[in-house]
């Protein structure tokens, strides 16, 4: 710690002598490493009128590394000792518990200070939590990471109590969850959830899940769609439109494929659905 100068070698001393005249004295001295002397700090941690027993106590340096802890006894009482002179601060904390508000404190050489801490009951600490990734099962039977996706947390009566949404990762977390049976629920453009998934809440406990989807082929498409005129620019209806699939050949040439026909309605718009990913040119013709 940047603010704390100890001694390395001790204060040592000779014998008297006496000097008389031109007389030289030599005096060599050795010097013992420095005895430290240290400080300690205790008191006592409670929620405000009772002692609160196995409580973490930690004492930080004045750069907020932590420096030392230790637990409170059965009467919630604590020592910290073998303090080198410096700053620090103090806190505690335990499960159920907030974390009490830091207690500052300056030590000098051999100083004994009381600093009596105060944890408040959280009621939220004592409900649980639901924390999850949701993966995409490839084709090629590799799992991926599957981002913005919507979950949706429900009770036994099918009611949505919460909903979040994964990260990049796929990662997704619920907290301050009562205690039941939870049913979770993905739902994305495009994808199929593959499985029901339950977690269930006892006492606050945490469930980790694991969720997947798979892409769903009827929804995970793209469509096609637009409106033939004629040089006039007047719509033309009942006129042939063919989607073509383009491909790339060996050589580098392109292969054009008719895939699906259709006509223009009255406003002359066509529309083709269910087309997946790749390349595409559309041609239309009217016949007399």
């Amino acid at each position: 710690m940047a603010d704390i100068k100890l001694d390395l070698l001790g204060l040592q001393y000779s014998e008297n002598f006496s000097i008389s005249g031109l007389q030289e004295a030599n005096i060599d001295l050795n010097l013992n490493p420095a005895t430290q002397t240290f400080s300690t700090i205790y008191g006592i941690v409670t929620d405000g009128e009772n002692p609160i027993p196995n409580a973490t106590v930690k004492v930080f340096d004045s750069n907020g590394i932590p420096y030392k802890h230790t637990l409170t006894d059965e009467n919630g009482n604590y020592t910290i000792s073998e303090l080198p002179a410096g700053t620090y601060s103090i806190s505690a904390v335990k499960d159920g518990y907030s974390l009490s508000n830091a207690q500052g404190v300056t030590l000098s050489d051999s100083d004994t200070i009381k600093f009596d801490l105060i944890c408040t009951i959280d009621a939220t600490l004592n409900l649980g939590a639901i924390a999850g990734v949701l993966r995409l099962n490839n084709a090629d039977g590799t799992k991926s990471p599957l981002g913005g996706v919507k979950i949706t947390l429900n009770d036994t009566v099918n009611t949505a109590i919460a909903t979040t949404y994964t990260a990049d990762d796929g990662e997704f977390a619920f907290y301050d969850v009562s205690d039941g049976i939870y049913t979770l629920i993905a739902t994305a453009e495009g994808y199929l959830a593959e499985s029901v998934i339950t977690a269930t809440i006892t006492n606050g406990s945490i469930s980790n899940v694991d969720m997947t989807m798979m892409v769903d082929s009827r929804t995970y498409s793209g469509t096609v769609s637009g409106i033939i005129r004629d040089n006039t620019s007047k719509v033309v209806a009942d006129c042939f439109v063919g989607l073509y699939r383009v491909t790339t050949l060996a050589d580098g040439t392109k292969r054009e494929v008719l895939i699906a026909t259709t006509k223009t309605n009255q406003a002359g718009k066509y529309m083709f659905g269910e087309v997946g990913g790749g390349e595409y040119i559309v041609k239309a013709k009217m016949n007399k």
